[in-house]
């Protein structure tokens, strides 16, 4: 075989290796969730997301996207660098533990606040060219934002309430919305002061007594009210017990009046039946009975003095007991 076959041939096979090259860095896959910045000629041309793309070789270029920022490793207490180099942008939910960050409260304590953060590139091309090493650009802005919220709360506030550094998610986002990320939310995972225990042991007890506290008042309270409607209730059933009784008495002091009256009522007229059959009148009799008993009651008051007058000079002594001037003629017959 002649030299220049030789050399025809190495250079097709050289050239059919370029054009294979080529056409393979022409193609470029994206994933689902990813994003990639294509420039030409060093200056922005597209955005490529989920799916098979072609860009120009040796014209076209991906945007390396570089970053590098401390984590804290997941279980530990270790604080590691994370950095790397990449074309591919991901546009999922990213979260990130970021390193303890120390803070002075309002009432002059020195607190690590141990916070994560998640975040969503929206924009990826405003991103990538509006911010360099967004990790570490999001963790020092969420330092500035919780040590600055921090500085308006007391330690107490920040152990019981810890909800209200959640808000910094809100304050972040719109400080980072012109670089095309979205704050989805900013959360506190872990207080740590000097003698926190201590001071958390000693509040939950507190907290315990006060508990325990309120818990006797309010027994004692429901014993208390419980006791006095049992008065109460006593007090009324002994009253409509005393009410029936007097209800009863009087019902059969009426019943026993009625009895007697309706007695004496059945003897008048018994009385009246048989002296009328022997001619006597009844009236006188039974006036004269009246008569006896008003005169037993007299004579069984104490206080009272009686005489008792001969008939034939009763009318003659009490005119004269009267101061009326008497006589008397002997003839007179005073019957």
């Amino acid at each position: 075989m002649e030299t220049g076959t030789i050399v025809g041939l190495v250079i097709g096979i050289i050239v059919v290796l370029i054009l294979v090259r080529t056409v393979f860095l022409g193609f470029i896959v994206v994933k689902e969730r990813e994003a990639v910045i294509i420039e030409r000629f060093g200056s922005y041309h597209d955005t490529f997301m989920a799916g098979v793309h072609w860009k120009i070789p040796y014209v076209d270029r991906t945007k390396p996207y570089r970053y590098q920022y401390f984590v804290t490793k997941p279980g530990t207490e270790y604080t590691v660098l994370e950095k790397g180099t990449t074309d591919r942008i991901k546009v999922t939910n990213e979260v990130i533990d970021f390193p303890s960050t120390s803070v002075i409260t309002r009432d002059n304590a020195s607190v690590l606040l141990d916070c994560i953060l998640s975040y969503q590139i929206t924009n990826p091309k405003q991103m990538i060219y509006s911010c360099n090493n967004l990790p570490l650009l999001l963790s020092k802005i969420l330092q500035a934002f919780v040590r600055n919220m921090a500085a308006q709360l007391s330690i107490d506030q920040i152990i019981e309430e810890s909800a209200t550094l959640n808000a910094a998610s809100g304050l972040m986002n719109e400080e980072v919305s012109k670089w095309g990320v979205k704050i989805l939310f900013v959360k506190v995972q872990k207080v740590i002061a000097p003698g926190l225990d201590d001071v958390l042991g000693k509040q939950k007890d507190a907290q315990l007594r006060n508990a325990k506290i309120v818990i006797d008042a309010r027994s004692h309270k429901q014993t208390a009210v419980i006791e006095s409607e049992g008065q109460r209730d006593s007090m009324i059933r002994k009253q409509e017990g005393s009410t029936q009784e007097q209800i009863s008495q009087a019902r059969g002091r009426a019943t026993s009046i009625i009895n007697i009256a309706t007695a004496e009522a059945r003897s008048v007229k018994e009385i009246a039946r048989a002296l009328q059959k022997e001619g006597t009148n009844p009236v006188r009799y039974l006036l004269s009975l009246k008569y006896l008993d008003t005169m037993r009651a007299i004579l069984n008051n104490p206080n009272t003095e009686v005489k008792y007058l001969p008939m034939e000079t009763a009318t003659v002594q009490i005119m004269k007991e009267l101061g009326l001037n008497t006589f008397y003629a002997p003839n007179q017959n005073f019957k």
